[in-house]
C-alpha cells in the first residue's frame, strides 16, 4: 500500500510543493530581522540646569553652608524615542557627603540618568562645598500684634508659652540672630486674644528673616489680655451766638451730666476735666423754655465719645425778669504777662499770688462756674525795673460780670533786669488785700489758670467782661453737672 503512495506522481508533487513553500518562508524570515535593526537611530541631547542632590551628611551636627554651584549641564546619548520620553527633572547629579565633617572640600559628582541613556559629558563634574558645625542658643520669644482692637479697648502684655525657644544655625550665623518673633492678627478683637499655635521666625538686626534657622519648638501659645480704656468726664455747656436784645438766659439744664470717652491710656491721662457741648444762642429767638440738641466735642486723639449728643433745656426770659445771682470764687491765680526779654517779673503782693473774685450773672451759670473759668492777668508791658502796682485784667465768661469795684483788683509786681538787684517790699507780708478781693489759700502754680487773653480791664471801671478768646475753657459756659472738677489737662 505504501509503495502505491510513493509511486503516485500526484502525491509526490504535493509533497514537493509543501517543502518548497516551507523553505521560501524560512529564507524570508531570516532576512527580515537584520533589515528592521537598520532603522533604529541614536541621538545626543543637552540638558541645562540639572539639579545637584546631596546625601549622606550628618544633619544633626553639620550644615552645608555653601556649594559653588547648585546645577550642572549634562550631555547624554540614547535612542531618539527614549530621549524624547524624559524631562529635565528626570536627570540628577548626586553628591555624596557621607562621613564628612566641618571644612571646605572639592568632591566628584555622579550622574543619575534614566534607563537606556548614557552620559557623554557633565559640566562641572566636581563641586567645592563648605560644611559648618551647627550651634544652638536659647532666645526669648516676642510677639508682634498687627491691627487695632475694637473701639475703647487696649491690648495688654502678651502671655507666651513657652517664653524661650532654641535656635540652631551654623556657628557663623548664630550671632546674627536679633529676635525670635511670632505675629498675631488683633484687628477688631473685642475680648481676650488666644491662639494655640503661633509660628515663630528668627530675624537679624535688619529685620530680615533667617530662613535657615531651626527653631524648637517652632510654635508657641499666645494670650493677650484686653482692657477697657474709658474715662467718665463731666459735660460742660459753652455758648456761641447772641440772644436778641431784651432777652436773657434764665435756666440751662442738660439731660446728661457725664460722658464716657474711649481712647488710649495716654490720651485719657491727658484729658481735661470736662468735655463741651456748644449751645448756639442765636437759635433762641423768643422768651420761653425749649429743648435744643447739641453735639459733644470728642477730645483730640480719642476713638469715640458716648453719648455723641445731649439734650439741653433752655429757659429764656425778658432781661428785666431775670435776677442775677452773685458768688465769690476764692484763690484765683494771678498770671504775669508782658515782661521784656531778659527781665523777671515776680508778684510780691498778694504773697500767695491769688485773689478772690466776686461775680454775678444768671443763677445756673453762676452755680456752675469754676476757678478755671476766670483769669487774672497782671500786664507789665512797657514797665521798667522796680516795684509796680498793677491793675489786674479780669477774664470772665460771656453773660458773667464782675461785682463791686473792679478797679480795686491790683497786685504788686517786682521787675528785675540782669543789672538790677532785687527790690524787697518790707510791707508785703502785712499789706491788706484790696477791697473786693482776697488772698486766701495756699500758693498755686501759675500754669494752672485759664483765661489769660481777651479780658475786661478792671481799671476802666467797665464791669462787662470781654470774652476770653485764647482760653478754650473761657467764653460763656455752664457745667451740665453743676459742680465740675477744676483741673487742667
Amino acid at each position: 500500500m505504501m509503495d502505491k503512495w510513493i509511486n503516485n506522481n500526484t502525491i509526490s508533487k504535493i509533497l514537493a510543493l509543501a517543502v518548497a513553500v516551507l523553505l521560501w518562508g524560512l529564507v524570508h524570515l531570516d532576512t527580515g530581522t537584520p533589515s528592521s535593526t537598520l532603522t533604529v537611530s541614536y541621538d545626543n541631547k543637552v540638558i541645562d540646569n540639572v539639579g545637584i542632590q546631596t546625601s549622606g551628611l550628618d544633619e544633626s551636627k553639620y550644615v552645608l553652608s555653601t556649594m559653588d554651584t547648585d546645577h550642572v549641564k549634562m550631555e547624554v546619548r540614547g535612542q531618539r524615542s527614549v530621549l524624547t520620553s524624559f524631562f529635565a527633572d528626570n536627570y540628577q547629579a548626586q553628591l555624596d557627603l557621607s562621613g564628612l565633617g566641618a571644612g571646605t572640600k572639592t568632591l566628584p559628582l555622579v550622574a543619575n540618568l534614566p534607563n537606556g541613556l548614557e552620559l557623554v559629558s557633565m559640566t562641572p563634574n566636581r563641586v567645592t562645598v563648605t560644611i559648618e558645625e551647627k550651634a544652638t542658643k536659647s532666645f526669648d520669644v516676642s510677639i508682634v500684634s498687627k491691627g487695632k482692637p475694637d473701639t475703647g479697648l487696649q491690648l495688654g502684655v502678651p502671655v507666651v508659652a513657652p517664653q524661650t525657644v532654641k535656635v540652631t544655625l551654623p556657628k557663623s550665623q548664630l550671632s546674627t540672630v536679633a529676635a525670635v518673633q511670632g505675629a498675631v492678627d488683633t484687628e477688631g478683637i473685642s475680648e481676650k486674644f488666644e491662639q494655640k499655635r503661633v509660628k515663630l521666625k528668627a530675624y537679624n538686626k535688619k529685620g530680615q528673616e533667617l530662613t535657615g534657622a531651626v527653631i524648637e519648638p517652632s510654635t508657641v501659645s499666645v494670650e493677650i489680655p484686653v482692657t477697657q480704656q474709658t474715662k467718665s468726664v463731666p459735660v460742660k455747656i459753652v455758648y456761641s451766638g447772641e440772644l436778641p436784645n431784651g432777652l436773657a438766659l434764665s435756666k440751662v439744664n442738660a439731660n446728661v451730666k457725664e460722658a464716657v470717652v474711649y481712647a488710649s491710656q495716654n490720651v485719657l491721662s491727658s484729658l481735661s476735666s470736662y468735655v463741651t457741648a456748644t449751645l448756639d444762642l442765636s437759635q433762641l429767638t423768643e422768651a420761653g423754655t425749649q429743648t435744643v440738641q447739641a453735639n459733644l466735642a470728642a477730645p483730640a486723639g480719642s476713638d469715640k465719645i458716648e453719648p455723641g449728643s445731649i439734650q439741653i433745656q433752655v429757659t429764656v426770659a425778658p432781661s428785666n425778669q431775670v435776677t442775677d445771682a452773685e458768688r465769690t470764687l476764692s484763690g484765683i491765680p494771678i498770671v504775669v504777662q508782658g515782661a521784656g526779654d531778659g527781665t523777671t517779673a515776680t508778684i510780691t503782693t498778694p504773697a500767695d499770688k491769688t485773689m478772690d473774685v466776686t461775680v454775678k450773672g444768671p443763677q445756673d451759670m453762676i452755680s456752675n462756674l469754676t476757678n478755671d473759668d476766670i483769669s487774672l492777668v497782671a500786664d507789665v508791658s512797657g514797665l521798667g525795673a522796680g516795684q509796680h502796682e498793677v491793675t489786674l485784667k479780669v477774664g470772665l465768661p460771656k453773660y458773667i460780670t464782675q461785682s463791686g469795684n473792679a478797679s480795686q483788683l491790683t497786685a504788686t509786681v517786682n521787675i528785675e533786669s540782669p543789672s538790677t538787684p532785687a527790690v524787697t517790699n518790707p510791707g508785703s507780708g502785712n499789706e491788706s488785700t484790696p477791697s473786693g478781693s482776697g488772698n486766701k489759700g495756699q500758693e498755686r502754680p501759675q500754669g494752672g489758670q485759664s483765661g489769660q487773653g481777651g479780658s475786661s480791664d478792671a481799671s476802666s471801671g467797665d464791669s462787662a467782661a470781654a470774652e476770653d478768646k485764647t482760653n478754650p475753657h473761657n467764653g460763656a459756659d455752664s457745667s451740665a453737672n453743676g459742680t465740675p472738677e477744676s483741673s487742667q489737662p
